[in-house]
């Protein structure tokens, strides 16, 4: 077991990229043999906190080669200045390893025109007779030149997806080893309630969590601590002291019930949480599957008729049009163009010739097709919410008597309504 099976969990195929690369540093004159270049630089891009220093630093530390790291601390001028001083200190010290922390931070524009980049290109091109290896991380490469990230200067690009499933499991269970966690505490509510989850985000939520426990008097971590602490920190929804007229409540809780019941019912266990705390509340699988994710035109169209559920809760249960339903129906509204271009051909047939406008026809026809299905979908919704209309009962019941469920408190819920 080397270090990268020893500091991290997951990433296996990243992690095998990086022994690859890690063993043509360490016989250059084999690879030569076979014609092969040796690498001479590696960006890895993610979101912020999913590991790209710790794989960076392990990498590092597995080569045996001095290493010097490189982070922005100042203005253009003397940040210019700074950063070829790096490189050269680097060169002169190899073979050696330089890396670049949040390249996203050394331009302050969008251009990829920016003279930040022209020097790191330069920078990298001049080092090229030497043995130095650049690694770089970022947290966006959109507006970084082509020219820099192809091979010569950056060899191999890899991103980080967020870990999912077991993987995400698993790093929760590794990171929470010697937190004292009470028995109601499932490390599965915990990485359903983070659909993107990341060490640096659960390292805050615990460390509230733990806080929350120590105030509270609580003898170990209660779940009800770290569902506090995902509420802030996660879904940024802090306590206040404004009252919900009970009526009004009542009607939120349904809403909110609703997209959980349906999200449920469509696919078992995809709901990570759900709250009534807040003007609209949160819903974590609702993030957690928003359109993008989708794999397919089903499960595009589940997702679409999951954010009509909460108007069709409300109309059940009350037999009101719910006002709080404005922001859901204009995000099924805009889902529902999306499933146009990609799944129903409105795309691109009727593109008049000569510019890129749709012809008029075209738009009217679009347009009512997405109705229809708009509203077969709300019907489909609240079909499943009358089928299962003691578990949406049920639902906003734990919301109303607890605020929050997680995703063990649902299935409870539900298996007690069979």
């Amino acid at each position: 077991m080397d270090r990268f099976d020893e500091k991290i969990i997951g990433y296996e195929s990243t992690k095998n990229i990086l022994r690859q690369i890690l063993d043509a540093l360490k016989r250059p004159e084999l690879y030569k043999s076979k014609g092969a270049s040796i690498p001479r630089g590696l960006l890895m891009e993610s979101a912020p906190g999913l590991g790209k220093s710790l794989l960076a630093s392990v990498f590092i530390k597995e080569s045996g080669r001095k290493s010097l790291v490189f982070r922005k601390t100042s203005q253009e001028n003397s940040f210019l200045d700074e950063l070829r001083a790096a490189f050269l200190a680097a060169k002169e010290t190899a073979p050696s390893i330089l890396l670049l922390e949040d390249l996203n931070l050394y331009v302050e524009s969008n251009s990829p025109y920016a003279p930040e980049w022209a020097c790191l290109q330069a920078c990298i091109d001049d080092a090229k007779d030497t043995d130095l290896f650049v690694i770089a991380t970022t947290n966006d490469t959109r507006y970084m030149p082509p020219s820099l990230l192809r091979p010569g200067r950056f060899d191999y690009v890899i991103y980080l997806q967020p870990p999912i499933g077991e993987i995400a499991e698993n790093i929760v269970s590794y990171y929470l080893r010697d937190k004292d966690l009470a028995e109601d505490v499932l490390i599965s509510d915990i990485v359903k309630a983070m659909p993107k989850v990341s060490c640096a985000t659960l390292g805050t939520v615990m460390n509230l969590a733990a806080l929350n426990s120590v105030y509270q008097g609580h003898e170990h971590i209660q779940k009800e601590d770290i569902t506090e602490a995902l509420l802030q920190v996660e879904y940024k929804l802090q306590k206040t002291d404004k009252e919900t007229d009970s009526s009004e409540l009542q009607k939120i809780a349904v809403h909110e019930a609703a997209h959980a019941v349906v999200g449920e019912v469509l696919h078992p266990g995809s709901i990570g949480i759900v709250t009534v705390r807040g003007s609209q509340g949160v819903i974590g699988g609702m993030a957690n599957g928003c359109a993008t994710y989708a794999q397919n035109e089903e499960e595009f169209l589940d997702e679409v008729t999951k954010t009509l559920a909460g108007r069709a809760g409300v109309s059940l249960i009350y037999g009101v049009m719910d006002i709080q339903a404005s922001a859901d129906i204009e995000q099924a509204d805009k889902l529902m163009d999306i499933w146009l271009c990609h799944f129903a051909g409105g795309g691109f047939v009727g593109i008049e010739s000569g510019d890129n406008r749709m012809s008029e026809q075209r738009l009217s026809y679009n347009e009512a097709i997405k109705s229809a299905k708009l509203e077969e979908l709300y019907r489909r919704a609240y079909k499943i919410l009358h089928n299962n209309k003691y578990f949406l009962l049920a639902v906003q019941h734990g919301l109303l008597e607890h605020e929050t469920l997680l995703n063990s408190d649902l299935a409870k819920i539900r298996e007690s309504c069979i």
